[in-house]
């Protein structure tokens, strides 16, 4: 084996500018890639995550992007199977400049009863009791921006009405579900839209409400629909995944457009990796035909052609997907592709993925060249070369 693999390295450094370049080559395609495959991977990890929170999202169901009156809460509240309601109003803002949105959420004190999975502790709680202005922030957010506990930050609304904000951070938030999420108190929210000249209402993006079992959400569903049938605004209720399938389907096909751009990548490091191999093994025309005078078998010759190939997509494979892994593990957002939830994770799920493809399609560009380097006799070989 040992020999083997000393003349693959030595093949390898026959033209080592090449080699290197095409090693890049698929390096810089292999962390493309892997990027690529993980934003559909991890949007689906968001969305299944949600298959078990047992919570309801409830919107308008006439005109979903309207609001719906806060107060519904407290007729839910007293439904049979009802855990805990909160009244969720968003606040699309900006903190520097418009390119650094943050998606603010106002939520009353019942969203750690609603949310247990955003893993609040008691300090928190208590902070936000007594600081108005607090805000507790997701892991990822908070790394995006560089912001820590204790700092104070002005956000500025996205909107026409210039409406700003000022915050301090009592708390980060280490939900892998919600990384992205700011949360501040609702009550705070609602008095800066009445200071800004803003509908003095009470009014609520959506309502979320955590049932006491599985069992149980069907039912409560159809319950809370019925009971606000011939109100002024009907609602529409869904479990919490079903509504993050809902809004990715109204952003488009994102799956088909990442594959589409997965096949754009591998097809054009096959071409460049195809290109390289052939005049790899043109170059060793002489060395097959030394190898099959000295009683080398047509099979020994393409195993050696082909380490070389494996070798050549391995190292691009390994410089590549190594990285991604490194740069993306702990998460980075995914922005108004999930409203602020989920966010893009490279797992070594991915990394494995991508590095078999770097490895599989760097094999495959050596097929046809090397089986035609292999068929041709030692002598015409020779010929070939002089």
């Amino acid at each position: 084996m040992f020999n083997w693999i000393k003349l693959v390295e030595r093949n390898m450094r026959r033209n080592l500018r090449r080699t290197i370049l095409t090693i890049l080559t698929i390096a810089l395609a292999t962390f493309i890639y892997t990027v690529l495959v993980s934003v559909p991977a991890s949007m689906d990890r968001v969305v299944k995550d949600a298959s078990g929170t047992l919570r309801l999202i409830i919107n308008n169901k006439t005109a979903p992007w309207e609001d719906l009156p806060a107060r519904y809460c407290d007729d839910i509240n007293k439904m049979p199977g009802v855990a805990a309601c909160v009244a969720i109003t968003g606040w699309p803002s900006t903190w520097r400049d418009v390119s650094d949105p943050v998606f603010a959420v106002g939520a009353g004190p019942e969203i750690s009863s609603v949310f247990p999975d955003y893993a609040l502790t008691e300090e928190q709680r208590r902070g936000s009791l007594r600081e108005k202005r607090s805000a507790i922030v997701g892991e990822i957010l908070m790394r995006k921006y560089g912001w820590k506990i204790g700092d104070t930050i002005t956000l500025r609304s996205a909107d026409s009405d210039h409406m700003e904000m000022t915050f301090v951070i009592t708390g980060e938030m280490a939900s892998k579900r919600y990384p992205n999420t700011f949360l501040m108190r609702r009550d705070y929210l609602m008095a800066a839209r009445k200071a800004h000249g803003l509908p003095d209402e009470d009014i609520a993006w959506n309502i979320i409400v955590r049932a006491t079992s599985n069992d149980t959400m069907a039912t409560l569903a159809k319950q809370i629909d019925e009971h606000f049938a011939n109100s002024d605004a009907e609602t529409r209720t869904m479990t919490e995944s079903d509504a993050l399938s809902s809004g990715l389907s109204a952003i488009g096909n994102i799956r088909a457009i990442v594959f589409a751009l997965c096949l754009v990548v591998l097809l054009t490091v096959l071409l460049i990796a195809a290109n390289s191999t052939v005049m790899m093994v043109r170059e060793q025309i002489s060395d097959v035909a030394v190898m099959r005078a000295l009683g080398f078998s047509r099979s020994a010759v393409a195993f050696l052609l082909f380490g070389e190939c494996a070798a050549i997509g391995l190292l691009g494979g390994i410089i590549g997907a190594l990285p991604a892994l490194w740069m993306f593990s702990g998460g980075i957002t995914l922005g108004a592709a999930l409203g602020g939830n989920g966010a893009l994770w490279v797992t070594p799920a991915q990394t494995l993925n991508a590095l078999i493809a770097a490895l599989v399609v760097s094999l495959i560009s050596g097929i046809v060249p090397i089986l035609e380097a292999v068929r041709i006799s030692p002598a015409l070989a020779f010929r070939k070369v002089v």
